[in-house]
């Protein structure tokens, strides 16, 4: 199976942080972002391919990628993109690597949780898509909540709204950033053109009952899912670090 992490934006919100660098490159507690994100999949074994797309200040995550590569004994295959295609767009210009099924991951956000249960959970319910789901209030949690969430009994997505830095609604539950997709996702995404998975995709698929989208809630114990898309969330993250302990 492959996993595409999503690193090519311009990290505008944070700059004063992440010193002008691309947000995955932020350091918290001595290694990068996207280091930590990288420690947590490999542990995965089922997971045999990895790509990163690029755009802003690419060299600098080619210069971590190549450390990265080195440290963890893996190779990850860099997709740069010339102008930003977006999220979807960047799946998309990378169809035929990612194939059947793979997961997407946004590597701005620092993550741990049990990708194994997640795959299981999405095979047991026949999904195309599959998102992973934590919860405001049993979940570590930065201040950032970028959509709201409703699963109906059989835990199928039912209503997603993407709300770009929300403080977020305890009564639903927000987006990881960590997707599981099979190959039906793009015949959504034009080629080329610059199209967002939150915005432009999954708003609609939402309607589509020939598509099965289902939500996978993290667990509680030793989960979590800490967004740093502000200086604000950045400083609360460094608070939470008092009372939780970073896996990766």
């Amino acid at each position: 199976m492959n996993l595409f992490f999503l690193a090519a934006g311009t990290s505008g919100r944070i700059l004063e942080i992440s010193k002008g660098l691309p947000k995955p490159l932020i350091k918290i507690n001595g290694a990068s972002i996207l280091e930590r994100n990288f420690r947590w999949v490999v542990k995965f074994k089922f997971i045999k391919r990895y790509f990163i797309n690029t755009y802003f200040k690419p060299n600098h995550i080619k210069k971590e990628i190549n450390k990265l590569e080195k440290k963890l004994k893996i190779k990850i295959k860099i997709s740069n993109e010339r102008k930003l295609l977006g999220t979807a767009g960047a799946i998309k210009k990378i169809e035929k690597d990612l194939k059947k099924l793979f997961f997407v991951v946004y590597s701005d956000n620092l993550l741990n949780f049990n990708l194994l249960k997640m795959l299981q959970f999405h095979k047991s319910k026949k999904s195309d898509i599959t998102m992973a789901l934590y919860s405001l209030k049993n979940n570590p949690f930065t201040g950032i909540a970028s959509s709201s969430i409703k699963l109906d009994k059989s835990l199928r997505i039912v209503d997603f709204q993407e709300k770009r830095s929300s403080k977020g609604n305890s009564k639903y539950l927000v987006n990881t950033g960590v997707i599981i997709l099979n190959n039906k996702i793009f015949k959504f995404i034009k080629n080329n053109k610059f199209s967002d998975l939150s915005n432009d995709i999954f708003k609609n698929i939402v309607k589509n009952k020939s598509i099965r989208f289902f939500g996978y809630k993290i667990e509680k114990k030793d989960s979590y899912c800490l967004a740093i898309d502000t200086p604000k969330a950045y400083h609360n993250l460094m608070k939470l670090l008092n009372k939780i302990k970073l896996i990766n």
